[in-house]
């Protein structure tokens, strides 16, 4: 599952041949669960609804599910990133089994590349590109004597560092704070000739202002977004910064202390002009203890700039920063195959989809530095719903055999997709390069994180997305012997808000967060077999129906988002409303695409549309979600922000005036 719109844009996997059968897939495959009963009428409106599976097909369904999910998240997948050899083990084992389903009449979803006239059950796509530093110099001269760093260990260039060479006069600016809600800033009016950055290469501390405990002055956990980097960054550099040199503060209470970051762990859409690297604590101890003019640490300037913002100039010291950042696209591939429908409904589609990425060896979407290196085997994110696709295909496909043979029904996409970690990046390509028609794709359902059911009930989301689809789903949600939590909204970060987004209706069913979420230890021992079962069999009986019934759902758009909204507070901030949900999660736009308007908030009032991509905020740059937060947390309720989009190739000013959580300015 994608990181929410929220904090981070969510942020990835795919694998490889079958190398002589070591896996022993062919023959291998779990025997298929007994064939469930037949369907029965509801009373009330004699409606005929597949009924859920019985204990002993419950608990063959969980045997297929360890079996699927054991082998998907196992360490010869390798965490699943897209091209990587993992993810293309993890493409060749969705494949096989579709393949093993052709005596049903599966087919291939995709035509060939080079030859339309032939099938394939790939559908090959560039995912996003991957950092690649091609050059990395840091060296420093105090009076006369040169200091050369060592890439990967005393520094790293940034992915968000433009690709320049600097070399220019020293200077400290503490923790580049612009302005926090307390009037703290750390660049302060030094008059005419007072401290400045311009001309300067800049150390900028991460984090903000702190106790004497290491942690935040603001936040009551963790830290504000006054500590987001690229407003920080972006701050020096606008104030005349030839280059930044980030640094973890001595003394922070953090996982990330002792951790430096590089080209991939922090990026941005939008790179800036000048070199920017992180260095070690180590190495900027060394250099600021050499080059301040009163022999200051680094602990001492930090405890200096707790307490207020100021600026240091170090003039013994010379730096020079050199970056180039490449660019590496891998190759990769969503993997769908096809149980053709039948008479006048054969030619609308059912998908039912599930990612089977991850983070690999923690290349995106990692929750604790500290455990980049490491598999992130992602078991329930998304080996569970991936192999709940693999058995629901398998079931549905002998189902409709079964079936009269003249009864109509649509054609049934079962859709695996890569790159959804990195910005549901599959699913948005096959919505804009889809097998039909996107209007002849009348319903998706999305199975991502089914597999660790507990006391919360399981998310339903997108039953707003159609007319009359809340009442339609009733009858699976009260069977399905589920605790359900209906969510009306159709937006939110998987794959089901790329179909959304094309408006088609949607289900979301997603079981929960939880500690193991995008870490390492995201393992299968870990899985409610049992709830990941239910949610599977209920999954396939909505598809199964959803094929058969002879009346399309009508799109309905402005359900509400599920999970992704950004009108969150900032931990210890004024709670602030704005009213979009972020409408593109893959990295590719240079600034806030607008995916949906929520009804009656400041951005519908102010005229802000679907589509919309918001470039400015203030005149300050916003090229993000991420770069966006920290200025969208800073405001009040009653302030007019100036919003900068582009629509319809134009640019454009909006005025915007913010209101308290609940309407009140």
């Amino acid at each position: 599952m994608s990181s929410p719109a929220l904090v981070r844009v969510s942020v990835i996997a795919v694998m490889v041949a079958m190398a002589g059968g070591a896996m022993g897939w062919a023959g291998d495959t779990p025997a298929p669960a007994p064939a469930p009963a037949p369907a029965v009428a509801v009373a009330a409106t004699n409606r005929v609804v597949t009924p859920p599976a019985s204990a002993e097909q419950l608990a063959a369904d969980q045997e297929v599910l360890k079996k699927h999910i054991g082998t998907l998240s196992g360490a010869e997948y390798e965490g699943r990133y897209p091209g990587t050899k993992g993810s293309k083990l993890a493409a060749d084992y969705l494949q096989i089994h579709f393949e093993q389903l052709s005596k049903y009449g599966m087919v291939p979803a995709f035509a060939d590349a080079e030859d339309q006239t032939k099938k394939t059950y790939r559908q090959a796509f560039d995912a996003p590109a991957k950092n690649v530093a091609e050059k990395q110099v840091a060296t420093y001269a105090i009076d006369g004597t040169e200091v050369q760093l060592e890439a990967g260990k005393d520094f790293n260039v940034l992915g968000l560092s433009g690709s320049a060479d600097a070399t220019a006069p020293l200077a400290f600016a503490g923790y580049g704070i612009t302005m926090a809600d307390d009037g703290y800033t750390s660049y302060p009016d030094g008059g005419e000739n007072g401290p400045n950055v311009d001309g300067k290469i800049v150390i900028v501390l991460r984090f903000e202002p702190m106790n004497e405990e290491g942690t935040s002055r603001w936040a009551k956990e963790g830290w504000s977004f006054a500590a987001g980097l690229e407003p920080k960054i972006g701050s020096a550099i606008r104030r005349g910064a030839k280059g930044v040199i980030l640094v973890n503060p001595s003394g922070a209470k953090d996982d990330r202390m002792g951790k430096l970051e590089d080209v991939n762990s922090v990026t941005s859409r939008e790179p800036y002009e000048v070199p920017v690297v992180m260095m070690s604590t180590e190495a900027a101890e060394a250099l600021v203890k050499a080059a301040d003019p009163q022999g200051r640490t680094l602990l001492e300037l930090r405890k200096l700039v707790d307490k207020e913002g100021v600026i240091v100039e170090m003039p013994k010291a010379t730096v020079t920063l050199g970056a180039k950042v490449g660019k590496l696209r891998p190759r990769t591939d969503n993997v769908g195959a096809v149980l053709p429908g039948v008479g006048e409904l054969k030619d609308r589609y059912i998908v039912l989809g599930a990612h089977y990425d991850h983070l690999g060896t923690g290349l995106v979407g990692v929750r604790f530095p500290s455990d980049r290196g490491q598999i992130f085997h992602g078991a329930d994110d998304n080996a569970s719903g991936t192999s709940g696709l693999i058995m629901n295909a398998a079931k549905l496909a002998e189902e409709f055999a079964k079936l009269p043979a003249d009864m109509p029904r649509r054609s049934v996409l079962f859709l695996a997709f890569s790159a959804e970690e990195s910005g549901l990046n599959g699913s948005r390509y096959y919505t804009q390069h889809p097998i039909a028609p996107i209007g002849q794709h009348d319903y998706m359902i999305n199975m991502d994180m089914i597999g660790r059911l507990g006391e919360k009930p399981l998310e339903a989301g997108g039953v707003g997305t159609a007319e009359g689809l809340a009442d339609w789903l009733n009858p699976y949600f009260e069977s399905s012997g589920l605790k359900i939590a209906p969510k009306q909204g159709g937006m939110g970060p998987s794959d089901h808000a790329s179909f959304y987004a094309a408006n088609v209706p949607v289900l979301f069913t997603f079981s929960g967060m939880h500690p193991d979420y995008h870490r390492p230890t995201d393992t299968a021992e870990k899985i409610n077999y049992e709830g990941a079962a239910r949610v599977a069999d209920m999954t396939r009986r909505i598809v199964h129906d959803a094929a058969v019934r002879p009346e399309a759902f009508k799109f309905v758009s402005g359900g509400g988002v599920s999970a992704a909204t950004n009108d969150q507070p900032a931990a210890g901030r004024g709670r602030v409303r704005f009213g979009i949900a972020p409408g593109d999660y893959s990295g590719e736009d240079k600034g806030v695409l607008v995916g949906e308007v929520l009804p009656d908030t400041p951005a519908a009032k102010a005229g802000l549309k679907k589509n919309d991509l918001m470039v400015r905020w203030n005149d300050s740059r916003i090229a993000s979600v991420e770069e966006w937060m920290p200025y969208f947390s800073a405001g009040k309720p009653g302030d007019v922000v100036k919003v900068t989009v582009m629509r319809d190739g134009k640019e454009m000013d909006i005025n915007v005036t913010l209101e308290a959580r609940g309407g009140a300015r």
